[in-house]
């Protein structure tokens, strides 16, 4: 009986957790960056580092935008934090 119930309990785990992947994430080639946020090529100091598709950290997302503009590259962010 305890088997069954773990068995049922861990079915609707996967039942609940499956196709959850958002859109725009590292298996599709990462999300774009809201860089018409950003007045480019200033920005500002702050450290919130993101992962970029080019598996190169950024200081935070508007320093990627700029990399993009100055490279004329169109790298995205795999994810948030360090590479």
């Amino acid at each position: 009986m305890k088997a069954a119930g773990l068995f049922l309990l861990l079915g609707v785990g996967l039942y609940c957790c499956s196709g959850n992947a958002k859109p725009g994430g590292a298996s599709d080639g990462g999300k774009e960056p809201d860089c018409g946020r950003y007045m480019l090529p200033g920005c500002p100091k702050i450290l919130d580092p993101v992962c970029g598709t080019d598996n190169a950290t950024y200081p935070n997302e508007c320093e990627l935008c700029a990399e993009n503009l100055k490279r004329q590259t169109n790298v995205r962010i795999k994810k948030r934090g360090m590479c």
